[in-house]
């Protein structure tokens, strides 16, 4: 922190090159709907972080820091402007590339599987969906998500628990399991 406080370039990339693709990933689990706003937000909170580097403190981990700045402002976001409608463009591969590494109807169980997921996951409640997105897409510890939601590792361990509990039952009453 004190050489990206200096502005130290490599201190930059290397914080960048750490964090980018977690972050990308909670921010697309935290959009309600496909979208590239997630590249848009995570870019937002690097910039942010070199603009702003000098005066910067961070109390806690850096982790934690960074993925509450993306959950603020895909909040903030949110708060500004309306919901897109969802265009199906969006949930398709990208790239040719992307196409051709799936048949297709490996790409359409794979889309369904993930519909379900997203679905379940949704069904959640807040706090428990929270705490597992943050753990399983943003790549943070237990001791991490306490801090940074202000509860105990053990409240944590408590909605993941009740989190894989709740899509593994629902997976297996579907037949997808």
């Amino acid at each position: 922190m004190k050489a990206l406080a200096l502005g130290n370039e490599v201190a930059f990339d290397a914080l960048f090159t750490r964090y980018y693709a977690g972050l990308l990933r909670y921010a697309k689990a935290l959009l309600p709907y496909p979208t590239d706003a997630a590249q848009d937000v995570t870019a937002d909170v690097f910039c942010s972080l070199w603009l702003n580097r000098a005066q910067l403190v961070v109390q806690g981990s850096l982790a934690s820091y960074l993925y509450a700045a993306v959950k603020h402002r895909i909040y903030d976001k949110h708060r500004q402007q309306r919901r897109a409608p969802f265009e199906l463009e969006d949930s398709l591969p990208s790239t040719q590339a992307e196409a051709d590494y799936l048949q297709p109807d490996q790409l359409l169980t794979y889309q369904e599987l993930n519909h379900q997921l997203l679905h379940l996951i949704a069904q959640l409640p807040e706090r428990t969906r929270l705490v597992f997105q943050l753990h399983r897409d943003g790549n943070l510890t237990y001791d991490d998500i306490a801090a940074l939601l202000d509860i105990s590792v053990n409240s944590v361990k408590t909605h993941m628990f009740r989190a894989l509990k709740f899509l593994k039952t629902a997976l297996h009453v579907s037949g997808t399991l």
